[in-house]
Order: C-alpha cells, then sequence, then structure tokens
C-alpha cells in the first residue's frame, strides 16, 4: 500500500481553488487547478489524476510541491513547474539571438566564451548544443558579400525596375522580352562539395588540378520559356556583343531587354559602343556588387552540383555534361520559371504591362 499523501494545503485555499477552476480560461492554469482540485477534494493518486489532466505524475508532483510550498500565487505563474531554472536570463537571450542574427559567432566554444566573459555563465559542451537549438541557431555557410555593396542602391533596382523599364521608351507596338544574363567560368581545377557518407567515414574526392578554363554566357527569360547560351575560351566585349546578338536572333521581331551586371567586359546602355548593339536590345545594369539581384546566380548553382567532386579530363568532357545539365531545364514546359519564383523581376514586368 502507498504512502500516505500528506497535507498540501497550508494556506486554506482550496475554496478559491474551486472558485478559479470553475471560471478559468487558460488552459495550462485550468489544467494545474483541475489536479490540485482533486487531489484536495479526492482520495485519488497522482497516477489517477495524472491521466484525467493528461500529464505524467512527476508534473503533478512538481504542481503540488508548489503549491504545498508557496501557495495559488506560485502554481499560476507560468514556468514554475518545479524544474531546474534556466541559467540564461530573457535579456541575455535575446541578446545572443541578435548576434546570432548577425553572425557574430563561427563556432559554439566562441559562444560559450562570450557567454563567460560577459554575463558571467559557464556552459558545457552538451549544453550549449542544447541552448543554441532551443534559440533556433544553426551552423550555415555564410554567403559571401562585398564590403562596398550598397544595399539602399540594391533595394532601390528592386522597387523601380518598371520606372526604369517605362524610360527605356520602348516601342509600344512591339512585344517586349526581359532577360537576366551573365556568366560562368568552369575548369579542370576541381570543384567540391559535400557528399553524403557515413560517421567515422573519410570522404575522398580524386584530383588532379590543371588550370585550364572555359566559359559559359547564359541568358534566361523571366517571363516565358527563352534561353541562350555560349561557350567561349574567353571574356572580352567582342564575345559579349557576340552573345547578345544570339539573344537578339531569338526573336528578331521583340524588343530584347537584357539585365547583367557592370563588368568591365558587359555592354552597356548609353555608352559609345551602344551603337555597336542590335537595334531590337536594350540593356539594364545592375547595382555594383549585387549577385542576389540576378536569378541565373541559382542557375549555375544547379550546374556546379553536376560537374563537382569529378575529375574531368578534358574541358570538352566536362561541357558535355554541363550542356546534358541544361538540355533538361529547356526542354521542360515550364523552362526556367523555377528560378524566379516570388522574384522583384516578375512583379515589376507586371506593373509596366498594366
Amino acid at each position: 500500500m502507498g504512502r500516505k499523501r500528506g497535507q498540501i494545503d497550508f494556506k486554506n485555499e482550496a475554496s478559491e481553488v474551486a472558485k478559479l477552476f470553475k471560471t478559468e480560461k487558460i488552459q495550462w492554469r485550468k489544467e494545474r487547478l483541475q489536479a490540485i482540485k482533486l487531489l484536495l477534494e479526492t482520495e485519488m493518486s497522482f497516477v489517477e489524476v495524472s491521466s484525467i489532466v493528461g500529464k505524467v505524475p512527476s508534473v503533478v508532483k512538481d504542481w503540488t510541491k508548489l503549491f504545498r510550498k508557496d501557495g495559488l500565487d506560485a502554481l499560476l505563474v507560468r514556468g514554475n513547474g518545479g524544474g531546474r531554472k534556466p541559467l540564461m536570463e530573457k535579456h541575455i537571450q535575446e541578446e545572443l539571438t541578435e548576434k546570432l542574427r548577425s553572425g557574430t559567432f563561427r563556432t559554439a566554444g566562441q559562444i560559450s566564451h562570450w557567454l563567460k566573459q560577459e554575463h558571467q555563465l559557464e556552459y558545457g559542451k552538451g549544453s550549449i548544443y542544447y541552448v543554441l537549438g532551443k534559440l533556433g541557431g544553426r551552423l550555415k555557410v555564410p554567403r559571401p558579400c562585398h564590403q562596398k555593396k550598397d544595399p539602399e542602391r540594391e533595394e532601390l533596382f528592386r522597387t523601380t525596375l518598371a520606372e526604369e523599364l517605362k524610360a527605356l521608351d520602348l516601342p509600344k507596338c512591339k512585344e517586349i522580352s526581359l532577360w537576366v544574363y551573365d556568366e560562368m567560368r568552369y575548369g579542370l581545377h576541381p570543384l567540391l562539395r559535400k557528399m553524403w557518407s557515413l560517421i567515422g567515414t573519410r570522404v575522398v574526392a580524386p584530383v588532379n588540378r590543371r588550370f585550364k578554363w572555359g566559359y559559359l554566357f547564359g541568358a534566361i527569360e523571366v517571363e516565358g520559356s527563352g534561353s541562350e547560351f555560349l561557350y567561349t575560351d574567353g571574356l572580352s566585349k567582342d564575345f559579349d556583343a557576340a552573345f547578345i546578338e544570339q539573344i537578339s536572333s531569338n526573336d528578331p521581331d521583340k524588343i530584347h531587354v537584357i539585365i547583367g551586371d557592370g563588368a568591365g567586359f558587359h555592354h552597356k546602355q548609353g555608352q559609345d559602343n551602344e551603337a555597336l548593339l542590335p537595334s531590337n536590345v536594350r540593356i539594364l545594369t545592375l547595382p555594383p556588387y549585387s549577385p542576389e539581384l540576378n536569378p541565373i546566380e541559382k542557375l549555375w548553382d544547379v550546374v556546379k552540383d553536376t560537374i563537382c567532386s569529378v575529375n574531368w579530363e578534358s574541358l570538352e568532357q566536362l561541357e558535355e555534361q554541363m550542356t546534358t545539365t541544361l538540355r533538361i531545364l529547356w526542354e521542360k514546359s515550364e523552362g526556367f520559371s523555377s528560378f524566379f519564383t516570388s522574384s522583384y523581376l516578375r512583379t515589376e514586368l507586371n506593373a509596366i504591362n498594366k
């Protein structure tokens, strides 16, 4: 036979518990009140009460200890479950969360050191990872961002592209195609990326470093299935002009507006070399150091995923694989539209077409 339960209502609050239980609307408070009410009014065991309120017996015991020691006020404060109190106060959690958001730390050890130095909190290796998990912390590879990048100018381009397109004074009698274009370097110098393996197994990729390069010019249509690609052995204004001519020939009856970065070998609207461009081409230049404004960067990631961690024998063999990857995409009915999901380009293009 189990030990008889001792007195728990040292403050004579049984009537108040019954009264609050009838009127309480918040679920977690009602659960605690119900548990204490049953213990005060019946001979039920902790196991029987816990099955009614939907908690494990240890939780009901913790609530009982709270009520016995500090009364009803302590019972109805969230977080008073009788367990170990967290070391980190709320304002420290908020400060750490902001530091995680800004990418201040590289290792969990650095976080532990900061907490000890600034807030006199000590965490072991296992416990600091638990804390980081509770705060939503994740170890991520940072995306490079040039220190000269101008975020305000980037945001302005996102929100005023429709006005820029109107400023080009495009013929109203002709259909317009909006393109993004860029180029990717590839070569026989190995490109290594993460691979799946087993714990305790070292992943080895055979390499033979050779410094032989090629370049792939690419352009994809923002609203449509159009795409153009050109392999070259270098970067120059002549290669750039040849690729722009290729885009222009995609449909000579359309006006092709091409968006690209401000690389020195790229042609730009309003410069002396504009006369060398096809008459049905207009060019818009992205703000400096803003590759995230160009969705074709996502395409290069897809291509690199299919050529990485392989020891290619020749550029021709490498190009064959890249072409296979691109063909799979351009032969789809939806083309490259997935790269423009939630893109500012579609929003701005729709604005000018209204």
